[in-house]
């Protein structure tokens, strides 16, 4: 049986699936210190909408939420607090009816990390190209942030990322995994993501002992190139949109969208949220 094309304004690229199997879609979300965005939920609507369109046409498909709590509390040098985005996503995703689930990673401790240490150690022992330009770029930021102790954690960082993404598995850091009989594996993500598939490329070659069987295909969405899930200066935040309005959060989206190209690309973000939602734009 030939494999079907499916086509998404919201998403990069045409995806090519075979019938009959179970499409299991993964995106990533987790809450900020900061909190959660105003357009917080503009990060859940490609997949909503790939599970639909889907469902249309006879697949049978479940969104995975990733949720990387820990290994963001530990790289970020946070704090564990209670957290409602899962509680967002639920209520958003029932909403719009869509299966789904949320995948959990293990706690950080000190067995897990010299996992994560020992694939770290892959990235910087890589000389020239583009996958070393990467790492240190990312180890740069971590520095910036955080001094010594955050450019190790960024070693970390991009480590924890082909667990989170189904290329590799281990238990210590992702309990579940996945049957590869009867299932295919779609990833969504923002575009920030991509030199983080360079590098789960890169680690996938060098240990391929830890690898899975999943072999997900990614997609970019057109949305969120500033991950939803990530405040930028001065945004306003899920409080605001919830005492205030869309009509007030769109107002200070706008003020804000020449302070940065990330600003002016939440603006879109928002406006997308607020028609996918069937609201009026000002």
């Amino acid at each position: 049986m030939n494999n079907v094309i499916i086509k998404s304004p919201l998403i990069i690229g045409n995806l090519s699936l075979k019938p009959g199997e179970i499409v299991q879609i993964s995106i990533v979300a987790y809450e900020h210190q900061l909190g959660l965005p105003a357009r917080f939920c503009a990060g859940l609507i490609p997949a909503i909408e790939l599970s639909k369109r889907l469902k249309q046409i006879g697949f049978t498909s479940i969104i995975r939420v990733i949720d990387p709590t820990p290994i963001a509390n530990y790289c970020n040098g946070w704090q564990p607090r209670q957290s409602q985005f899962q509680a967002v996503i639920a209520e958003f995703f029932n909403r719009h009816g869509v299966d789904f689930f949320f995948d959990e990673a293990e706690p950080i401790n000190q067995d897990s990390l010299e996992v994560m240490a020992t694939l770290g150690a892959e990235l910087n022992h890589s000389s020239g190209g583009k996958v070393a330009d990467i790492v240190q770029r990312i180890k740069t930021s971590g520095k910036k942030h955080g001094g010594t102790a955050g450019a190790n954690n960024a070693t970390v960082y991009m480590a924890a990322h082909p667990f989170s993404w189904l290329d590799m598995h281990h238990p210590l850091i992702w309990k579940r995994s996945y049957p590869t009989m009867g299932y295919q594996f779609v990833n969504l993500m923002s575009q920030s993501e991509e030199r983080f598939a360079v590098i789960r490329k890169f680690l996938r070659e060098r240990r391929p002992d830890l690898c899975t069987k999943n072999n997900p295909t990614d997609r970019f969405m057109t949305i969120c190139k500033t991950p939803c899930y990530i405040p930028l200066e001065g945004e306003p935040l899920l409080p605001d949109l919830t005492t205030s309005g869309h009509d007030w959060c769109h107002e200070r989206y706008y003020e804000l969208r020449t302070k940065t190209s990330n600003h002016d690309n939440a603006l879109k973000d928002f406006e997308t949220l607020m028609s996918f939602l069937g609201l009026t734009i000002s």
